[in-house]
């Protein structure tokens, strides 16, 4: 404290105390004597000098603040008390002022405003995201302008109604956001997903998470909901920031409790301030009593400890918590310095308390502050960061600087946790410049901007959304959208897949547009598909699909080259292998795997009627995982692609039964033609005629029922001889057939057929069929191989009356030779011995393949 005599010229200072001289570094000679300015420096406000100028001109009392320096040069901020000191006849006689260092408290507010900006940006960059905070019983106690933006009502609206108002009417049958309420107090937080109601009665779908809100002490106090739309998360708080109040008045006007202690510490002056604000109506109440009882625990312990320094000439200082008289809990600030006598000892003890409670409740406010938006930005799931433009000497943004960074950042991004401090280019030099022109031009214009980044090293996608913070500083948010954009590039190649093999007929392409799709899709090195022999345990790939500058791997291979898991494909099994050099399958073979860039790799087989035919394959040249989105995509390239295989193959054999029936077709006509022609050439009558056709084309269509049960190409020949004859069969050994297995084909088989009915209608009027005893016995051979094989067929029967020799050749007989002859590209021998007529046919065996 000083006073200065405003009747001398420039009213320069006359008494100053200790305290003084300690906050301003001067000594008692460099201070009596001058006027108070020399306390001013460069950063003294020029209003705040202004503001004095006119108090003591006007002769009133001031309280200000402002920031003077010290005799070293290092500024400070001075809580100034400066008024008038009238003499009993009202006469000007001095100017009293009394100086408080309040540097810290500034500091204090500064750290609160920067804390709070950071938060405003945090809530700023969530105006896509609906946040909405309630107190324990769900009342709505504060709304963002996310919520406003998505739910319609304003926070002035919403404010005191309850959070049920945006439920549907089933959801608040049910008591939904009470259950909410529940699961949040049980597990910490809940997560929902469904239907919420706009101001306008519309519906909208939202994915919410609600967790506790809680003070300081970790007590619960209300509820967060957040209501997720593509935008950040805030929990919205009521901002509340108040300035300190100093001291307003010194002695009978300050604010300030000014005592005056005895040197042991007995209270013995308390000025008119003091008395209000310490709330006593009469200092007698408290005259004598000991200055230092009036402070508890701590506080008492730092009151003796001011007292004593004070006692040895120093200036005690410390801020504690001491109840008003009438036990009103307060939080001071004080100061304790000496009064000196005429001897220059401490005669007295000079107590300046001042009321720093509402300072103290905002650093309270400041520190819960911090740990709720700190534990916000903690614990978000997305990425936040705050950043600074770098720019050139002219002044076009070149890189930027990371401020902050949440964890989500770091773990999503895989840039190091302290990232913060460091430049973009310093992290990753070659980052492409439309970034940090992208966040130039959010800075520049004000306007927010979202777009998406790719980061191939991570195969990660990002929606970012950036926005302005001040001329330099801008925010970011980022969501990772990956999953989003591989399923609608899965989506988008399904599609191009069944557009692509809608109206394709070759198999081989309709594989190599399959492999195609699933490596670019899929962002393999190889992907192809191959038939399977699994008894060889190869497969033969025909065309595959390479990366670029990567070569094919097309042709055969054996499963067991390649790892040990044959017997799972075997039994239908996927195989998907994240890292072949680890995975006992294939890590003794991981060298041959990478000879052919495989350090991953998935088979996905293909069965028919339980059998391993075919398989689909992808490699990876790097170790990774294989999501089952992405296996699940694979199956569906493999269904459509067996599919449309099954259009081509379903197609050519329709095509090759149309073929056979119509040529089948012709050749039965004109056999029957042939047939009725000659049949009516050499009947004696009608009847006889009628039968003798009608039997015939009995056997005709006998051998033609054979051939449809077969593959309506080939028969075997013992088969088309027992259909022909099975008419004749009355016994069990009325025929005998030997010979090994030799197919027929359609053509061959119509004329074996009734050239066997034939001579069996002969045998049953003249020969070994017409007696109960007779028996026919055919065989066949083979002699020879490939292409000149010969097949020898002849016809003996036994036990019939004598045969005697035809005097002319019927129908029957000439059907026999022609028929034979023309369609086997043989020769027929037909001979009459007495046991039995013996017919003999040799032909190539191509001639009996004959369709």
């Amino acid at each position: 404290m000083i006073l200065t005599d405003p009747n001398q010229d420039d009213d320069p200072i006359v008494f100053t105390n200790r305290a003084f001289l300690d906050l301003t570094g001067y000594g008692i000679d460099e201070v009596v004597g001058r006027n108070c300015r020399f306390l001013q420096g460069p950063d003294t406000e020029p209003d705040c000098i202004d503001q004095i100028r006119a108090a003591l001109r006007d002769n009133r009392d001031l309280t200000i603040e402002i920031t003077n320096h010290r005799r070293d040069g290092t500024p400070f901020v001075n809580a100034l008390f400066v008024g008038p000191v009238f003499d009993g006849e009202g006469r000007l006689r001095y100017r009293f002022g009394s100086q408080i260092d309040v540097t810290e408290a500034h500091r204090n507010r500064r750290r609160l405003a920067e804390s709070e900006e950071r938060q405003r940006a945090i809530f700023n960059s969530a105006s896509e995201m609906a946040i909405i905070v309630t107190d324990t019983e769900g009342w709505v106690t504060d709304w963002n302008v996310g919520a406003e933006r998505i739910l319609g009502w304003s926070a002035e609206e919403m404010r005191g109604q309850t959070v049920e108002q945006i439920f549907t009417p089933e959801d608040r049958a049910n008591d939904r956001a009470r259950k909410e309420m529940e699961g949040v107090l049980q597990a910490g937080h809940a997560e929902d997903e469904r239907w919420h109601l706009r101001k306008d009665g519309r519906r909208f779908y939202a994915v919410g998470d609600m967790t506790s809100l809680r003070g300081v002490d970790g007590t619960h106090q209300g509820f967060v909901k957040a209501i997720s739309d593509r935008t950040q998360e805030r929990v919205a708080a009521t901002k509340q920031q108040a300035d300190a109040e100093f001291m307003r008045s010194v002695l009978a006007s300050s604010a300030d409790c000014i005592k005056v202690l005895d040197l042991d510490g007995s209270l013995s002056f308390m000025s008119e301030g003091g008395m209000r604000v310490m709330e006593v109506s009469d200092f007698n109440n408290v005259k004598g009593c000991p200055w230092p009882s009036f402070w508890q625990n701590k506080g008492h312990t730092d009151a003796l400890a001011a007292l004593e320094v004070a006692r040895a000439g120093g200036i005690g200082h410390f801020q504690g918590g001491a109840d008003t008289y009438r036990g009103t809990p307060k939080w001071w600030d004080v100061q304790v310095t000496p009064i000196l006598g005429a001897d220059g000892q401490p005669e007295k003890i000079l107590s300046i308390s001042r009321d720093i409670t509402d300072q103290k409740s905002v650093e309270q406010q400041l520190a819960v502050s911090e740990k709720r938006w700190r534990g916000l930005f903690a614990d978000m799931q997305e990425g936040f960061m705050t950043a600074e433009l770098i720019r050139d000497a002219d002044g076009r943004a070149v890189d930027f600087r990371f401020l902050e960074v949440n964890p989500a950042f770091a773990g999503l991004t895989g840039l190091p946790a302290n990232t913060a401090g460091q430049t973009m280019r310093e992290l990753v030099p070659d980052i492409s410049q439309w970034l940090i022109d992208t966040y130039a031009r959010v800075v520049k214009s004000g306007e927010p901007e979202s777009f998406e980044i790719h980061v191939p090293e991570l195969s990660r996608t990002f929606e970012v959304r950036a926005s302005k913070q001040d001329d330099r500083r801008f925010v970011a948010l980022f969501l990772e959208i990956s999953e989003r954009k591989r399923a609608e590039v899965r989506r988008a190649a399904t599609t191009e897949l069944g557009d692509r093999l809608r109206d394709v007929t070759d198999r081989g392409e309709i594989s190599r547009i399959a492999a195609e799709v699933m490596g670019r899709t899929l962002d393999l090195s190889h992907a192809g598909y191959g038939q399977v022999d699994p008894d060889a345990e190869t497969i033969l790939v025909d065309n595959d699909w390479t990366a670029p500058n990567l070569p094919s791997i097309a042709g055969l291979h054996r499963f067991r080259t390649y790892g040990s898991y044959i017997k799972d494909l075997k039994a239908g099994r996927n195989v998907a292998i994240e890292d072949v050099s680890r995975d006992p399958r294939t890590a003794e073979v991981a060298d041959a795997l990478a000879a052919i860039n495989a350090r991953s790799l998935f088979n996905l087989p293909v069965l028919e009627h339980g059998r391993f035919v075919a398989l689909f394959y992808g490699l990876r040249s790097e170790p990774g995982p294989w999501p089952p989105e992405d296996i699940a995509f694979v199956r569906n390239v493999v269904d459509r692609t067996r599919s449309a295989i099954a259009r081509v193959e379903a197609e050519a054999q329709q095509k090759l039964l149309n073929h056979e029936l119509s040529h089948r077709m012709k050749n039965m006509l004109a056999m029957v033609q042939s047939i009725a022609t000659q049949t009516m050439r050499g009947a004696s009558d009608l009847d006889t005629a009628r039968d003798v056709l009608a039997n015939r084309l009995i056997a005709l269509g006998k051998s033609h029922d054979l051939l449809l049960g077969g593959t309506l190409s080939q028969a075997p020949m013992k088969s088309v001889i027992e259909g022909a004859l099975e008419i004749h069969r009355d016994r069990p050994d009325r025929f005998i057939l030997e010979g090994p297995t030799v197919m027929v084909g359609s053509k061959a088989a119509l004329s074996l057929s009734l050239m066997l009915h034939e001579l069996a209608t002969n045998a049953a009027k003249y020969g070994a069929l017409s007696s109960a005893s007779g028996q026919v016995t055919i065989a066949w051979r083979i002699d020879g191989d490939g292409e000149d094989a010969q097949v020898t067929l002849r016809w003996a029967e036994a036990g019939g009356p004598p045969v005697v020799a035809p005097k002319r050749t019927g129908f029957g007989t000439r059907l026999i030779a022609r028929g034979l002859a023309g369609s086997f590209d043989g020769e027929v021998d037909l001979s009459y011995p007495e046991t039995g007529v013996v017919c003999t046919i040799v032909a190539p065996q191509r001639g009996f393949m004959a369709s």
